[in-house]
């Protein structure tokens, strides 16, 4: 199963966005250049496409703007309102059973473009599963051959899974979930004590794009 492989690499926004979210942003080349980390001829050349940047300066790029748009939610910028955590999240959630397969989860992230997935029996949350992970469990366990690829893949979610993202209710003030954002891939969002959302970092970015 190579192809699966291929998955447990996060995905990222394309990167004709990058000029498109500096601009809204409104940032130079220059500063972004300095929020990432990188060269600012780096940032040129990626928006005029006449390289092909590595993954790592690519994240850096993405982080950068993520922590932009965090801090001025927080700071209530050009927002025009409070937001809550129902406000962001993205309603219905898609989980995984403990005694799925991390091949499963790895095909759901893959057709979902998530790197995280809430571990539920029924309306019970028992853990969280994320690309990182299975990932990391994966280059573990077949370092030195100890396990084939295949091997890995046939396990069950629960031998891999961590404890379950935080879960805050709908009203909850985003201020709050940013904290927890910072520490977590994702928060889970209820109302009335039923999960209805979840309410990632790509959320954050999705709100600065439109």
């Amino acid at each position: 199963m190579p192809s699966l492989s291929l998955t447990l690499i996060p995905q990222l926004p394309d990167l004709d966005q990058i000029r498109q979210m500096r601009k809204r942003l409104d940032l130079s080349q220059r500063e972004l250049a300095a929020l990432a980390g990188v060269s600012q001829s780096l940032i040129a050349k990626i928006e005029k496409r006449s390289i092909d940047p590595s993954y790592e300066n690519v994240r850096k790029i993405f982080n950068a703007f993520e922590g932009i748009l965090k801090k001025r939610a927080l700071e209530g910028k050009n927002m025009g309102a409070r937001f809550t955590v129902g406000d962001l999240a993205t309603r219905g959630v898609i989980s995984i059973s403990p005694d799925a397969t991390l091949a499963e989860a790895v095909d759901k992230m893959m057709k979902g473009r998530f790197t995280q997935l809430p571990v539920m029996v029924g309306d019970r949350i028992v853990g969280g599963v994320t690309d990182d992970r299975i990932r990391d469990h994966t280059i573990e366990q077949t370092r030195n051959q100890r396990m084939h690829y295949d091997e890995v893949m046939q396990m069950k979610v629960e031998s891999i899974m961590e404890a379950p993202f935080p879960i805050l209710s709908e009203d909850t003030p985003i201020e709050l979930a940013s904290l927890h954002l910072q520490r977590e891939e994702a928060v889970l969002v209820t109302k009335r004590g039923t999960i209805v959302g979840i309410l990632t970092s790509a959320d954050f970015l999705d709100l600065g794009l439109h």
